[in-house]
């Protein structure tokens, strides 16, 4: 997946290190638990995606190098199956947000996943089954999901919507005048500096005094960028006037991440739905639902999409018009046929010449309708229909979930997992590693995470 290098307009700015995780091929310990309350559902795999239906089952999917896994719990969460192989998918895109995604129906289960040759594929199997079927394509034009960013849910009636990043050409966009990375650093290094509160947090969830400390003495005149590896971790970078690298967290990542980006032509990211009236065996011709007036949305951050029990259906997104990223929310009541303009999230706005890799999360619950969070500028917000912004906490990739009762949020801070509730707004540390996921059941909640255990989960 291609990412655009980010540049800001500060001296020195944002890192973030990765949390590799081990790809052992045997899980080991499938309900190893600690007072009841924490579990492994596998000691290896990454990027876990999670889903409950209405037939009380909760499913978890995850990948591993270029295989797909799913495991499930009809108990609740008080434990999960053994990971049972899905698919081998060559190029499956792993790594920040990319990876497979899953939805569950009244008859079938769905899972999608994308590769890295831009395709985007679905494997499906009625509940009652053993075997999985597939992989059917679900982007109507070759190579058109380049980013590797998708979602995918499924309305009352069982009906599935997949969106994604789409990355076709459109003629009405070739003049569009996208921002343009190159002529604002040029610009940037003329500004004057400002000054840094080595306090703030960072769009990583360190401070930027935490920052400094790993990167320890800045060449004059440097500027800070962070570009992503080829699993998807961002590593920071210091470059002079002309971008050549002063110092780096890995000069050999970075001289991969130019060699893939050297010739890249400038991002017409989009969002394409697409829908399925089979349990994901064939899929309607893909539709645009948002193109951004500036050329492209933020191409890196992942869409979210929910539906409501009346079959509405949101879409929220990172934007990007004149140089502002911030999430926006679109839907529609008439079966994905037709979506509304978009609505933007939060007071605030992020200007930021580059991409946060952050797309946030949303939830839908009958009584407290329509939730959403989000990053801005290393800060965690939820909002509901009826309130404004509210600020959680620092730190990058909330994930959130409701019942009828309330809405419990976890995010990562650095390598600390750290969850909350929307009535009690006091996060806690509940574990450490990254891609955290939460659930909220009617009489209990899971958390579910990575790192170099495996995916673990937590019960409440």
């Amino acid at each position: 997946m291609k990412k655009e290098i980010l540049n800001l307009t500060l001296v020195i700015l944002i890192g973030l290190m990765g949390c590799k995780n081990k790809t052992n091929t045997e899980s080991k310990a499938i309900t190893k638990k600690e007072n009841g309350k924490f579990g492994l559902i596998a000691s290896f795999g990454d990027i876990p995606s999670i889903t409950y239906s209405s037939n009380n089952e909760i499913g978890v999917v995850f990948g591993n190098e270029e295989s797909i896994y799913f495991s499930s719990s009809t108990d609740y969460g008080e434990s999960f199956s053994k990971p049972l192989l899905v698919s081998s998918l060559k190029g499956l895109a792993l790594g920040y947000s990319s990876g497979p995604e899953i939805a569950i129906t009244k008859s079938n289960i769905i899972i999608t996943a994308p590769n890295k040759d831009g395709n985007l594929y679905s494997w499906t199997k009625s509940i009652i089954s053993e075997s999985w079927e597939g992989p059917f394509r679900i982007n109507d034009v070759d190579k058109s999901a380049g980013e590797n960013l998708s979602a995918i849910t499924s309305s009352p009636d069982g009906k599935l919507y997949c969106t994604w990043i789409d990355t076709r050409f459109l003629e009405k966009t070739h003049n569009m005048n996208h921002s343009n990375s190159t002529k604002k650093a040029e610009t940037n290094h003329n500004e004057e500096k400002k000054v840094l509160d080595l306090n703030k947090m960072t769009p990583t969830g360190i401070t930027y005094k935490e920052l400094f400390d790993k990167i320890g003495d800045i060449p004059k005149n440097a500027t800070l960028n962070f570009h992503d590896d080829s699993e998807g971790n961002l590593l920071w970078v210091l470059l002079d006037n002309d971008r050549n690298a002063l110092k780096a967290e890995n000069f050999k990542e970075f001289k991969k991440f130019r060699e893939r980006n050297g010739n890249r032509i400038k991002p017409q990211g989009k969002i394409y739905i697409a829908t399925s009236n089979d349990g994901g065996k064939s899929w309607s011709k893909s539709k645009l639902v948002y193109q951004s007036p500036d050329g492209s949305i933020c191409e890196c951050c992942k869409p979210s999409i929910s539906s409501d029990a009346k079959g509405g259906i949101y879409i929220m997104f990172r934007n990007n018009i004149n140089g502002s990223r911030d999430l926006h929310i679109t839907k529609s009541m008439d079966n994905g046929e037709t979506f509304t303009m978009p609505e933007k999230m939060g007071t605030g706005t992020w200007k930021i010449d580059g991409c946060p890799m952050d797309g946030g999360d949303l939830t839908i619950s009958d009584k407290l309708g329509l939730i959403t969070a989000w990053q801005r500028e290393g800060e965690i917000f939820i909002a509901s229909d009826n309130d404004s912004e509210e600020q959680i906490g620092y730190g990058r990739s909330p994930s959130i979930s409701s019942n009828n009762k309330t809405t419990y949020m976890v995010y990562s801070k650095g390598e600390d997992i750290m969850a909350t509730n929307i009535k009690q707004l006091m996060p806690k540390k509940i574990g450490t590693g990254n891609f955290p996921k939460v659930l909220n059941l009617e009489k209990n909640t899971i958390y579910f995470w990575v790192n170099d255990n495996g995916v673990n989960y937590k019960k409440i």
